[in-house]
């Protein structure tokens, strides 16, 4: 029998009355599997669901070229295979344990008297089915959004568009890979001004005509620093053809071809503007020092998002001091600095350069005050999915200790050649034990390979040392391996 304590912290039975908790208990049991154990099969039928209580689940299908395509990982609460058994039909993926894993197994018959007795867990089922559903669907039309960030401003004088082409050109450098810079007003020409490009299209004529993009390779230019770019509508400041339904329509057409996109945004709450903050992984929103209220101004657009319905974790504040006289600058307290990622500091040179053909690029100088901190933000934002493992240090016993050192320290240049900022923190304490945090980051459309390293490591640890667990932190979650 499983006990009621743990799964009342399962958001699956959440809801439940203390005798529906015991109901269930009585009908679970606890299954175990070692490391690389298959628990179930893509086209098998279903016989069970799963929910873990100790370990971590890998989910893949299969890639259809012989390979597998790894969907997610699933740790310390979370459940699976619930699918198949609403459906009745074999189940569309498959699973692994990574490490040895406990697992709360309830079978077909279970689940479906349980389905009929307690209301609250179909409504949670149906929640989780139709959160899977929406992110799959995203998933299938937009493939490369996760990689498409966002910069606005309150106002053109925050320096939004010169911090825009900085962080691009630095995601580039990070990235090894080319990155699309992308104003949508295809009729303002200053993105393309900024970056060296002369050249101009018909852009909107054609989309004004089909109300879509045939062939964008025509209207994408490589700027002399590398960058890509769209070329702006000739002559295009009157043009007023260009609708909202149009810049939709490109937008859809550039997230089909292109990885990495970083929108110049309007600094107005068009709909435009909701439906690319809607549809970023990231956006910067960036206040000059000289604005009124910073405070103000963070609240209005946390307000703003809030009513877009954007995750507060998507939003990246910071600060431009475009001034070097304090007198003139907008209080910052120690509040504000909390919700603030970045400060740009005041540089001299910049001063009154608003127009972009005065100050092109100033990443190309990498001592530059502005260009380290977009190198920073651009990491930042890349790779903002931490993990981490707690090792025991053994500091009771010398000889382990001097041996668990080694390990933490060759373990840290392990992981270092994969994820981004491997450090090494602690000592702190899990489960009344001493250990050391190995912690990186890795970016979202990889993090499933790092967690296999990391995994991979913690297995390795625990046999050197006779251990029957360790403690996994992924996004500041932690879970029994």
């Amino acid at each position: 029998m499983v006990q009621t304590d743990f799964l009342k912290g399962v958001s699956l039975f959440a809801d439940l009355s203390e005798e529906e908790l015991n109901n269930v208990s009585k009908q679970a049991e606890v299954v175990e599997f070692v490391r690389d154990a298959v628990i179930c099969k893509e086209g098998q039928q279903a016989d069970a669901m799963y929910i873990i209580k100790s370990g971590i689940v890998q989910i893949y299908c299969d890639d259809g070229r012989g390979g597998k395509k790894i969907l997610t990982h699933l740790k310390l609460g979370e459940y699976f295979g619930e699918m198949a058994l609403l459906t009745e039909e074999p189940r569309n993926a498959s699973s692994v344990a990574l490490a040895e894993t406990e697992l709360i197994k309830l079978t077909k018959e279970s689940f479906h008297k349980l389905l009929h007795k307690s209301p609250a867990v179909s409504l949670s089922i149906i929640k989780t089915l139709c959160n899977r559903l929406s992110k799959t669907n995203i998933g299938a039309a937009q493939t490369r959004m996760h990689n498409v960030y966002a910069v606005l401003g309150p106002d053109t004088s925050s320096g939004k568009s010169l911090f825009a082409r900085n962080l691009a050109m630095a995601m580039q450098k990070e990235l090894g890979q080319e990155v699309l810079l992308f104003d949508p007003n295809l009729r303002d020409e200053r993105v393309a001004r900024s970056l060296g490009v002369e050249k101009r299209s018909r852009i909107i004529d054609e989309l004004v005509d089909r109300e879509k993009i045939k062939d964008l390779s025509q209207y994408i230019v490589k700027a002399p620093c590398g960058l890509l770019t769209i070329l702006p509508q000739e002559n295009g400041l009157t043009d007023i053809r260009l609708k909202e339904f149009h810049t939709f329509s490109l937008m859809q057409t550039i997230l089909e071809h292109y990885e990495y996109v970083i929108v110049d945004s309007s600094s107005m709450y068009t709909k435009v503007t909701k439906e690319i903050v809607q549809n970023c992984d990231k956006i910067v929103y960036l206040i000059s020092s000289k604005n009124v209220s910073i405070t103000g101004l963070m609240d209005h657009f946390d307000e703003t998002r809030r009513g877009w319905k954007v995750a507060p974790e998507k939003i990246v504040f910071g600060v431009n001091h475009t001034t070097g006289d304090p007198t003139q600058e907008s209080l910052i307290t120690d509040k504000d600095r909390e919700r603030i990622s970045f400060e740009i500091p005041f540089s001299k040179e910049l001063q009154g350069k608003r127009d972009p053909e005065q100050q092109l690029l100033v990443q190309n100088s990498p001592d530059h005050p502005l260009a380290k901190v977009c190198a920073e933000q651009g990491l930042d934002i890349l790779f903002d999915q931490s993990i981490g493992l707690f090792l025991p240090t053994f500091d009771d016993q010398p000889a382990k200790a001097e041996l668990a050192a080694r390990w933490i320290e060759s373990g840290a240049g392990e992981l270092s050649q994969a994820l981004k900022k491997v450090a090494i923190k602690g000592p702190v304490t899990r489960n009344n034990t001493l250990c050391k945090l190995i912690c990186g980051n890795s970016s979202k459309w990889d993090l499933n390979n790092q967690v296999v390293k990391i995994v991979d490591f913690s297995n390795r640890y625990k046999k050197e040392f006779g251990l029957d667990s360790l403690i996994l932190s992924l996004n500041n979650q932690e879970s029994v391996i």
